[in-house]
């Protein structure tokens, strides 16, 4: 009897941590294609179709409090098979949410992330340097923070963005048994040479990974408001959709590494 108690309970303990985040059809679309995305632009009403039904997905699109609606909310969910990393059959018991969390803190990884860039026709480096600093008012490099858990951490750090110059954002993490997240918050401008692209706080980038037992959903949300001018908007949107993609394509890399 006890051992059948046992066995129920962890039956239920897992159908709990692996439960369905989105709906049956939406998992079948994003198997299926590996990514889906939609672009909010302007004064378009911003419906957000694809975010997973969990706590930190919530969390994430609230992290928007600027007085401003954004001029560009772009969201993307990707399906990522565990079994795709091409990893042995014993490494796959650690690709789990202890894995995700120190990935995401490991900042000065990002460091060589490439991009597709649509003006120039060609891969490029998107960051050609990427590191923790101390604080904003410290900008002293760090050495990345991935011990324990990431819940409530705020870190800071510095990116040498290809488009925008370096860069300094804010992180505030959370981790869950089955989630962990991330919001990048820039805390100082970004510039396109002598032009504010964006005032401090008005970019937010959301990465929320889902375990959800054989694969993991991905959502990545951007969030900017900046000047309405034709030639800058365009420059904009361009930048953060590949922003989103390398985001990713970072992560995949870094979950199938085997160090």
């Amino acid at each position: 009897m006890k051992k059948l108690f046992l066995l129920l309970t962890a039956s239920f303990f897992s159908a709990g941590l692996y439960a369905q985040s989105v709906s049956p059809a939406l998992l079948e679309k994003v198997k299926a294609e590996g990514e889906i995305q939609n672009v909010f632009l302007n004064d378009a009403p911003v419906e957000l179709s694809l975010l997973p039904q969990t706590e930190l997905s919530s969390l994430a699109v609230n992290h928007w409090d600027n007085s401003e609606k954004p001029r560009l909310t772009t969201e993307k969910l990707f399906y990522l098979d565990k079994n795709s990393l091409g990893l042995e059959k014993e490494q796959l018991s650690s690709i789990n949410v202890a894995k995700v969390s120190k990935i995401i803190r490991s900042i000065s990884t990002m460091k060589g992330t490439e991009y597709y860039s649509n003006r120039h026709k060609k891969w490029e480096t998107l960051y050609h340097e990427a590191y923790l600093v101390k604080s904003p008012d410290e900008k002293v490099k760090i050495p990345d923070d991935t011990n324990g858990s990431a819940e409530g951490k705020t870190l800071y750090c510095m990116q040498d963005d290809n488009s925008f110059g370096e860069c300094y954002y804010k992180l505030e993490y959370h981790e869950r048994a089955n989630e962990v997240s991330v919001c990048f918050d820039n805390f100082e401008p970004l510039k396109f040479g002598p032009i504010t692209a964006a005032k401090a706080h008005n970019v937010k980038i959301n990465l929320v990974v889902v375990d959800e037992g054989d694969h993991f959903l991905v959502y990545l949300m951007v969030q900017a408001y900046y000047p309405r001018i034709a030639l800058l908007e365009n420059k904009m949107i361009d930048s953060f959709n590949a922003r989103v993609d390398s985001i990713y394509k970072w992560f995949v890399k870094e979950m199938g590494a085997t160090r």
